[in-house]
């Protein structure tokens, strides 16, 4: 008996459609974790040991793989092709106990794919099971070291590694805006019917703190204008580039407001019934077989998209893309998976496409000795924008040439007011993550939900305010452990996990080395 170990029922049911003369089973996630109950980690003649026991409701399907494995004559994993995907793997191992365990990695789940990762079986990748190990240690360490000195102190539930970085990013802007001083300026229109000018004294200078200085000049304008020069630019929009987890969670929240854990959650199962690529990657790479598929679809308007393999050459994902550019219209179960399969379609053919490009039109008027700016864009080519999810709108000015003598209609002044900066959507605080190199975007849909759950954020209009509970646990944390609190280190912290994922870095002299630092921390916290 030859049998196929996947992570899912829904992706054993679609592997079954097309894979035969095998038993497959789903192993429903992880089946071993870190004790509920006590802390698990411990040092063992410096050594570092973990204390790994079934996860509750899941020993009925660890003894049928036993049963199954101590029948079969070969065994293959399919786990998700990630770091969380190859600890599952592991674990299975555990249980195996046999060299005959073959793992197998694809990221589609199509019959080309799985066929060619059987013909290509490799072992499971030690490096990303440590780096999965180091991420779940280190979140052990630091949630029950500081934990605990938050329900004693009656401040709040629970601190994390990254869950505190984000919470500290909402916080932060939050004080921002409580901190934010109103400013007034103004700024004098004219407006021509079907086009408006704005007075301007250099290239930045458009808005005024003197209301009186306008008052004197508009009083000074008489009703005539003369178009003193018009400057034509021709411009690209550059394409987007590829689905990344992260851009397809912002992506879908500014489309749909759909938020990030259930982008997932649907981009999961989308997967799992073979209609995309593996969802949870930070690459912007497209298969050669998949780009020329795309070539014939678009002809005259594709061109190479903006991609770059991962710096994690195990992970070796692509980006989210579609397996087939046949839309299947009965394979979705609700309008929400058809939402999200259509902007991953859409995008991916929007990132294959050709730039669009634009002419700019800058016209300068003159009146007396006074100058007025006016500026329009004209769509000349298309390029992605044909295919792509969100509308762009261009504004182009009227057929008027150099030289020609224009009348006002309205000529006012316009008070204008500064703005507090904006409260995090759960998409700005993704890319503001992202770009801070904190977390990896498979994690930043549970972070935020962790918050909510938390109590320490709430929404309001889709914008994420922290309660008095978030801000009194980053004053605590910030006044206590301001080492741990600092975004630099938080992402340094991340860029080590990944230096172990690559081999470079010792896990456990890392683990163990922060482990000791935290220690000293606490005492002198006592």
């Amino acid at each position: 008996m030859k049998i196929l170990i996947v992570e899912s029922k829904t992706k054993a049911r679609t592997i079954a459609k097309f894979l035969k003369g095998f038993y497959i089973v789903a192993t429903l996630g992880h089946l071993f974790d870190l004790p509920k109950k006590e802390f698990g980690i411990y040092l063992e003649n410096g050594k570092l040991k973990a204390k790994y026991l079934p996860i509750k409701g899941k020993n009925k399907i660890i003894q049928k793989l036993k049963n199954l494995i101590s029948k079969a004559k070969e065994i293959y994993v399919a786990s998700d092709p990630d770091r969380e995907g190859e600890m599952i793997a592991q674990e299975i191992k555990m249980l195996a106990n046999k060299n005959s365990l073959k793992r197998i990695v694809f990221h589609e789940i199509t019959k080309n794919a799985l066929l060619n990762a059987l013909k290509n079986p490799t072992k499971i990748r030690q490096n990303l099971v440590l780096a999965q190990k180091s991420r779940r240690f280190l979140d052990r360490i630091i949630g029950y070291s500081l934990s605990p000195l938050l329900w004693k102190s009656k401040i709040g539930e629970s601190a994390g590694r990254v869950q505190s970085a984000a919470l500290k990013l909402i916080v932060l802007r939050e004080k921002e805006i409580e901190n934010f001083k109103e400013k007034i300026f103004y700024r004098l229109i004219v407006n021509f019917g079907d086009f408006k000018a704005i007075y301007f004294e250099n290239k930045n200078k458009f808005l005024f703190e003197d209301k009186n200085y306008l008052e004197k000049i508009k009083n000074d304008l008489d009703d005539i204008f003369l178009i003193e020069k018009i400057e034509k630019r021709k411009n690209e929009i550059k394409k987007p580039t590829p689905l990344d987890t992260a851009l397809l969670e912002r992506l879908s929240f500014l489309k749909f407001k759909i938020p990030s854990y259930l982008t997932m959650k649907i981009a999961q199962s989308l997967y799992e019934k073979g209609l995309i690529t593996y969802p949870r990657t930070d690459s912007f790479y497209l298969s050669p077989e998949f780009l020329k598929d795309v070539k014939n679809f678009l002809k005259d308007d594709y061109e190479k998209p903006l991609m770059k393999k991962s710096k994690f050459s195990q992970e070796a994902h692509e980006a989210i893309r579609p397996t087939s550019l046949k839309i299947n219209q009965n394979l979705f179960k609700n309008n929400l998976e058809k939402l999200i399969y259509l902007l991953i379609y859409f995008s991916n053919l929007s990132a294959c496409s050709k730039n669009a490009l634009i002419e700019k039109t800058i016209v300068f008027l003159k009146n007396k000795n006074y100058k007025f700016l006016s500026q329009g864009e004209k769509l000349i080519f298309e390029g992605f924008l044909k295919y792509y999810p969100f509308k762009r709108k261009f504004i182009a000015l009227p057929e008027i040439k150099e030289g020609q003598i224009l009348k006002a209609k309205e000529i006012k002044i316009e008070k204008v007011k500064t703005k507090p900066p904006k409260r995090y959507t759960e998409e700005s605080l993704i890319k503001k993550l992202k770009e801070l190199g904190i977390g990896r975007p498979s994690t930043y849909s549970e972070i935020i939900k962790t918050l909510i759950k938390r109590n320490y954020v709430f929404k309001e209009k889709n914008f994420l305010k922290p309660t008095e509970a978030g801000k009194r646990v980053i004053e605590f944390l910030e006044k206590n452990f301001s080492k741990l609190m600092d975004l630099n280190f938080t992402a340094e912290m991340e860029k080590n996990l990944d230096e172990i994922a690559l081999g470079k870095l010792d896990y456990e002299k890392y683990i163990i080395d922060f482990w000791k630092d935290l220690k000293n921390l606490l005492r002198s916290f006592n």
